[in-house]
């Protein structure tokens, strides 16, 4: 079994649509996946606005947001586009990053190979 992390702009199962960009996903998919199947998903506050368009607030939410995805205990996650410190942070920490493209979670899925 592998649990993905998936950025997504809505919480709509399977058929979320995939956020272009990591650090602006309005939420993350925890979703655990085994033989190309989901077997588990549910969904997490993302950091929402990239930063120059963030209140204090919601800055200090993203500076957080790292440490909650580690919390996780992801194996990858899924991101064509994501900052180079997040990069950083999350390959010291043993999490993979998988550029796998696709529309929603279910084109995503089936691509998952480790």
């Amino acid at each position: 079994m592998m649990r993905v992390i998936i950025p997504v702009l809505d919480r709509n199962h399977e058929h979320s649509r995939v956020s272009p960009h990591f650090g602006r996903a309005p939420y993350l998919a925890v979703v655990e996946v085994e033989d190309a199947k989901i077997r588990s998903m549910n969904f997490v506050q993302g950091e929402g606005p990239h930063e120059e368009n963030r209140s204090e607030e919601e800055k200090s939410k993203a500076s957080s947001i790292h440490g909650k995805i580690m919390d996780l205990k992801p194996d990858a996650i899924v991101a064509t586009r994501i900052g180079p410190r997040a990069v950083d942070d999350f390959t010291k920490a043993g999490i993979e990053i998988l550029p796998v493209e696709g529309n929603t979670i279910s084109e995503i899925i089936p691509k998952l190979q480790r």
